[in-house]
Formats: C-alpha cells, sequence, structure tokens
C-alpha cells in the first residue's frame, strides 16, 4: 500500500462528491445576499447623510436671509417669507420650516433669529427596520442691519 499520497485519513485521494456544486450555489446565494445587503445598507445611509447635509445648507441659507429682514430691512414681504424661500431651494425634500420669531419685521440691529428645517427619512429598502427618520438642522444669526 503506497501511503505517499494520502494524509492520515486518506482525504486527498477521495473523489470529489457529487454535492459539491449545489454547496457551491449555497455559499453563492449567502455571500450574495450579504454583498448586497452591505452595498443597499451603505447606499441607504449615504442618502440619509446627503439630506442631512441640506437641511444644514437650507437652515444656513434660511438664517441669513431672516437675519437681512428686520425693521431697517431693504426687502419685500414676500422676499421675507423664510419658510417659502426654503421650500423653493429644497428641489425633492419635502422640509417643515420653522422661524423664530414668526414676526421678522420686529427684529432690530442686534438680535437673533433661528430657523430651525425639518424632513422625514423614510428608507427606500427595510434593510434596517426604522421606519422613519426625523432629520432637522438649526440655523441662528444676529441682525446686523
Amino acid at each position: 500500500m503506497d501511503h505517499a499520497n494520502t494524509d492520515a485519513g486518506g482525504l486527498l485521494n477521495r473523489p470529489r462528491r457529487r454535492h459539491a456544486r449545489g454547496e457551491a450555489l449555497v455559499e453563492f446565494a449567502l455571500s450574495l445576499t450579504i454583498l448586497l445587503l452591505t452595498i443597499l445598507g451603505t447606499a441607504e445611509f449615504g442618502i440619509a447623510v446627503f439630506r442631512y447635509n441640506v437641511l444644514s445648507d437650507l437652515a444656513q441659507e434660511g438664517a441669513r436671509r431672516a437675519a437681512v429682514c428686520g425693521r431697517q430691512r431693504g426687502l419685500t414681504t414676500s422676499d421675507c417669507d423664510i419658510a417659502a424661500f426654503v421650500r423653493s431651494r429644497s428641489v425633492g425634500i419635502g422640509t417643515s420650516v420653522a422661524t423664530t420669531p414668526t414676526d421678522l419685521t420686529t427684529l432690530n440691529s442686534g438680535d437673533t433669529v433661528t430657523v430651525r428645517v425639518q424632513h422625514t427619512f423614510t428608507p427606500f429598502t427595510r434593510i434596517v427596520p426604522l421606519g422613519t427618520l426625523t432629520l432637522s438642522s438649526t440655523a441662528q444669526m444676529v441682525v446686523a442691519r
């Protein structure tokens, strides 16, 4: 008996089983599932971060616009509608806007104005069972004139 090509249990010379193709298919299916979950989860997270950054920019732009809407303003009343201004800039993203104080004509130089922008993010996939996620950003500025 030649022991040169066998190990202790004779596994090296054992013929390949018939079910090896089925095992490879199951391994591929499991690997593909994990790969797709990772890719889709990363894309979903990226979209949420992008929308948060957009909300942050919108809040900042709204606060800048509101800061020049005091008593000594040179803007019209429609120009000082901060909610309409922010919504016109938020293309494709439904937002709710709150400005403090609500009446910008009462602002004097040195007063502070706050703009809060919110968006309800609904994931496209159900990879992570979050339901919805409320994203919000707040910006504050001092009225300069």
